[in-house]
């Protein structure tokens, strides 16, 4: 179990540890609406505001697309799942995101992170960024691509790709190993494990 659900990247969740908030309008392009959307969703996780846990909930919500992320961690698997076992690997792999990153957003407040632009990708529009910390060399930087899609005519994020590595692979090939060597019912086991102890893996 010591690879299962490993922690989530610290980089791939940098360009959320944005200071200077924008607008956050779909029609502005995928760049300016997650740009927005990520900055505000910084400064909820960072504030120490009893309402502001409710509405950063709501922002990860609004934000990312857990549908898309359950069908594209379990792939093939997903089309074996019945609805009952769909929404509730979604919901617990809901909770093991949103774990994560609120941590890293936490731990990663000392980065200066700058957005370079979008692009098409084959299942949407790829948001590329860079990000270093403050203090070191401009050549010591980590790249952050979010890959997102409209939903309900809202940008959302449905993968974060970082110097290569895919969130969705990563989660995708820790999944399959426990589902082909001990099922899927152990997969959701081990899965609850790690959100009733608030981590993703550590």
């Amino acid at each position: 179990m010591s690879t299962f659900l490993r922690k989530v990247p610290v980089f791939a969740v940098l360009s959320l540890a944005l200071s200077l908030a924008l607008p956050a309008s779909a029609a502005e392009g995928a760049e300016a609406y997650l740009q927005g959307k990520l900055t505000n969703l910084s400064t909820l996780v960072s504030s120490k505001a009893a309402d502001d846990g409710k509405r950063a909930d709501n922002a990860f919500d609004e934000l990312f697309d857990y549908d898309g992320l359950a069908k594209a961690t379990l792939k093939d698997s997903w089309e074996e799942r019945t609805p009952v076992q769909r929404a509730e690997f979604t919901d617990v792999l809901k909770s093991l995101v949103k774990n994560a990153y609120r941590r890293n957003i936490k731990k990663t407040l000392g980065y200066d992170v700058k957005f370079t632009g979008e692009k098409d990708g084959e299942t949407g529009k790829i948001v590329s960024s860079v990000a270093k910390k403050k203090g070191v060399r401009d050549d010591d930087q980590v790249s952050i691509d979010y890959v997102a899609h409209e939903v309900g005519g809202k940008w959302q994020i449905f993968d974060v790709v970082t110097e290569g590595s895919s969130l969705v692979r990563n989660y995708r090939s820790q999944f399959r190993k426990v589902i082909e060597k001990h099922g899927f019912d152990e997969l959701l086991k081990r899965m609850k494990a790690k959100r009733d102890k608030g981590t993703d893996g550590e």
